[in-house]
């Protein structure tokens, strides 16, 4: 039995009148998958397009899928099916669905497609409700497995961060550096990055989603360089700015000021508290100096199976109280338009004491 399954049903319990027969969970045309499929059946290779997981409270698990996929889904720990023809998958279907009447789909996740390939298969008076709340705080809340496995993400991803210290000299582009991040993090074991990478010299640090583009580095600019590595289906996140010397007063105010919003937002990061606070800390810092209404987005996202996992902290988490195992980014930033911006960004999880910091790379100001 998957407790991952249990703790799923656990929390439709809590959030439900009415606890379903099954949950199904279905893949479509990558990139359209959803990464609760990875998550109960803990597959770590294979791309799963098309492919079906049913759930049952009692923690069993099923995953239906084709034969291209056979070898890699042999290596899980679950009821295997296999089919060859669109026959045989309907077959299956059928008889995974028959006699549920009150079926849980992930509407966050599953395309409309998808949606008609469960309904044609279950019994005329079935009826599909939504778990994708419950199936959201079940994710938001890691298991040690998990969190050894992001572990390994954060240290990819930081060894590269210190790295860049050597290599980002004036003269080079912002889309070579994103191309060493990218050789870097699978050099250490990485399948690749766990989003396109962001790296903008000078004012383009400014925008905090920017894509690197052909701009050379010159002498007085930051360096802004928010990547992840991708490992065993697991993302890290991280940023760092650099300073392209000489640092400047207005650089190293700046700076400076970020990193005390996170310090500050760091202290406030423990089991019982609401997710509102440690944003609200970091912004009100920010806002009582010269920086006001320059930090621009949340303090930080979820982090997973997805760059953004579910959950948060920003302002209107305010009723998500934090739990340990909990996985968030806290990336404090100021941005200053035409001049350049600073983000700090780590990983953490939520301890009953304080955060333990999954990455590790340095956070002090380093002229480049």
């Amino acid at each position: 039995m998957e407790p991952r399954v249990k703790r799923l049903f656990a929390n439709i319990e809590k959030d439900m009148d009415e606890v379903p027969d099954i949950v199904v969970i279905a893949n479509a045309t990558d990139p359209m998958l959803d990464y609760t499929f990875f998550y109960v059946t803990r597959l770590e290779v294979g791309r799963f397009e098309g492919s079906v997981a049913v759930l049952s409270p009692d923690g069993e698990l099923h995953v239906v899928t084709s034969l291209l996929e056979a070898e890699s889904a042999s290596k899980g720990d679950f009821n295997l099916h296999v089919f060859k023809t669109l026959d045989e998958l309907n077959d299956i279907m059928a008889d995974l669905l028959k006699g549920a009447k009150n079926i849980g789909i992930n509407g966050d996740e599953l395309t409309f497609k998808m949606y008609n390939f469960i309904k044609k298969h279950a019994i005329d008076e079935a009826e599909l409700v939504d778990v994708s709340k419950s199936v959201k705080a079940t994710r938001m809340v890691k298991d040690e497995a998990e969190i050894s496995t992001l572990r390994t993400a954060c240290k990819i991803a930081s060894e590269v961060a210190e790295l860049t210290i050597d290599f980002v000299r004036p003269g080079i582009k912002e889309y070579e550096v994103a191309a060493e991040l990218s050789y870097e993090m699978q050099k250490r074991g990485a399948v690749g990055p766990s989003f396109e990478s962001i790296v903008a010299f000078g004012k383009n640090s400014a925008e905090p989603h920017y894509s690197p583009g052909d701009v050379t580095l010159e002498k007085g600019q930051f360096v802004l360089m928010d990547f992840g590595a991708l490992y065993k289906r697991y993302c890290s996140d991280i940023t760092r700015t650099y300073i392209c010397g000489p640092i400047s007063d207005k650089h190293r105010k700046i700076y400076e000021t970020v990193a005390e919003a996170q310090r500050l937002a760091l202290e406030e990061i423990k089991v019982g508290v609401s997710c509102a606070v440690p944003h609200n800390v970091a912004a009100e810092y920010i806002n009582s100096t010269e920086f006001k209404d320059l930090f621009t987005h949340g303090l930080g996202h979820g982090l997973g199976l997805a760059v953004h996992d579910g959950g948060g902290f920003n302002p209107k988490a305010e009723d998500t109280i934090m739990e340990d195992g909990m996985v968030f980014t806290v990336e404090p930033g100021i941005y200053l338009p035409g001049f350049g911006g600073v983000r700090i960004e780590d990983d953490i999880v939520v301890r009953k004491d304080g955060p333990e910091l999954l990455t590790t790379a340095r956070r002090d100001i380093i002229e480049l």
